[in-house]
């Protein structure tokens, strides 16, 4: 009996282990990936000088990281809404926004209720805008927080399984949100089964978003500044050219021509008397 005992202990006490070793090798891995992919894919957002590439990048880096089957990359606007800018789905082949030339035609989502004013809460993505925290989902089906008859409406129509969902805020240096970055379902390395967004994967995909944020920032800074240097250089060029107009004006020659002008005038005017 005490030999069965420690047979059943032993067999239970390697099986912990062995699922502990794959705990820690699972582990080392993301310590790797994020080493080796996160930061230098971060960086390489920086080096893109066109906003439609930045911002397909931003959603194709989160979805290879997080290896999750769709996305969708939104942008904070003035009007206080939600934009989508960018929508990518590797199961149904769909590429919309950034470089793909389809523009996106899905309606932007309000941040506040536009009758009550309230804070739009019920949306998951809207939701980690307003208060700039990462939420995951693990089924949205069985989710009683959030209203995804969106998400289910599509899933009808294009015979599709939504279950996991994560958003992460893009922040800027100052802390407020520019964007939010959704990824929809993440899938097992081994199985390829789609599996809710753990922890782990959470904190690699914030610091994605910061780095993806600080690489808009500093775009959209440059781009404003080169818009501006754009338009100095068309006032001075519009000031020189009425500097030259007037220095002609003022040429003997021009005033010449001017009088000639004047005497042709006369003259057509008599002969049609």
């Amino acid at each position: 009996m005490v030999g069965i005992f420690a047979l059943v202990v032993g067999f239970k006490i390697r099986s912990q282990s062995r699922r502990l070793l794959r705990q820690v090798e699972r582990e080392k891995k993301r310590a790797d990936k994020l080493a080796n992919f996160v930061i230098p894919a971060g960086l390489s957002l920086v080096t893109n000088t066109d906003l439609n590439t930045l911002l397909e990048k931003i959603l194709a880096e989160g979805k290879t990281l997080a290896q999750a089957d769709g996305g969708t990359l939104y942008l904070v606007t003035p009007e206080k809404t939600l934009r989508f800018v960018t929508v990518l789905n590797d199961s149904l082949k769909i590429a919309m926004g950034g470089t793909s030339g389809q523009e996106v035609s899905l309606p932007p989502l309000p941040l506040y209720d536009p009758g009550t004013g309230e804070p739009n809460r019920k949306n998951v993505a809207v939701s980690c805008a307003l208060e700039g925290r990462a939420i995951s989902v693990a089924d949205v089906y069985a989710e009683k927080g959030f209203d995804f008859s969106g998400a289910k409406a599509f899933d009808q129509k294009m015979n599709y399984r939504t279950l996991s969902v994560l958003c992460v805020p893009l922040k800027n240096a100052q802390q407020k949100v520019i964007g939010v970055l959704q990824l929809i379902n993440a899938q097992s390395p081994d199985t390829g089964e789609v599996i809710p967004f753990d922890d782990h994967l959470r904190q690699m995909m914030e610091l994605l978003g910061l780095l993806a944020a600080a690489a808009l920032e500093s775009y959209l800074r440059i781009k404003t500044l080169t818009d501006q240097i754009a338009e100095l250089k068309i006032q001075i060029d519009e000031a020189k050219k009425e500097r030259q107009v007037a220095e002609i004006a003022e040429t003997d020659y021009f005033k010449g021509l001017q009088s000639r002008a004047r005497e042709m005038r006369e003259k057509v005017k008599k002969q049609n008397r």
